[in-house]
């Protein structure tokens, strides 16, 4: 099988942008309505941090990028399409963007995601995200669940 490479790009790339595209069809079909579509949604450029690209060869696999939110970094637009569900790519970005993290000093890691969206929520849980009042900028966004980790700098405990 061929090795998962994590890749650093631009937040606008033209792959991360194609599925950023296909996550917000398959989110608007889920709630059945644009979920992306909220001002809430918005992702200021200056405030990514990194941007992954996960590529197995040359087909893209999945994506995630980390943002400035106050002291904090958020996890933003992580998605991996349907057909590389189910072996792991979630959990390998999510574990590299917390490793991202904790070497930016951030002091937690938040996310937001939907009520819908039970694997994703299955994940957070299961890889230590604990569950927290929805935040700004999401309090307009129906169906919202944030989530925190506190993080140790480079594995400190």
């Amino acid at each position: 099988m061929i090795p998962v490479a994590l890749v650093e790009v631009a937040a606008d790339d033209p792959v991360v942008q194609r599925m950023r595209q296909a996550m917000g069809e398959e989110m608007a079909a889920l709630y059945g309505r644009p979920r992306h579509a909220s001002p809430a949604e918005d992702i200021d450029p200056g405030s990514v941090v990194v941007t992954l690209l996960a590529r197995q060869g040359d087909l893209p696999v999945g994506t995630g990028a980390l943002r400035r939110l106050g002291p904090d970094l958020e996890v933003k637009r992580m998605y991996v399409p349907p057909a590389g569900r189910g072996r792991g790519l979630g959990r390998l970005l999510l574990e590299n963007l917390e490793e991202r993290a904790r070497h930016a000093g951030a002091p937690r890691l938040l996310l937001h995601t939907g009520s819908r969206q039970e694997s994703a929520l299955a994940l957070y849980r299961a890889s230590g995200y604990t569950e927290v009042p929805v935040f700004e900028p999401y309090l307009s966004v129906p169906d919202s669940v944030c989530f925190a980790k506190h993080l140790a700098a480079d594995g400190a405990p």
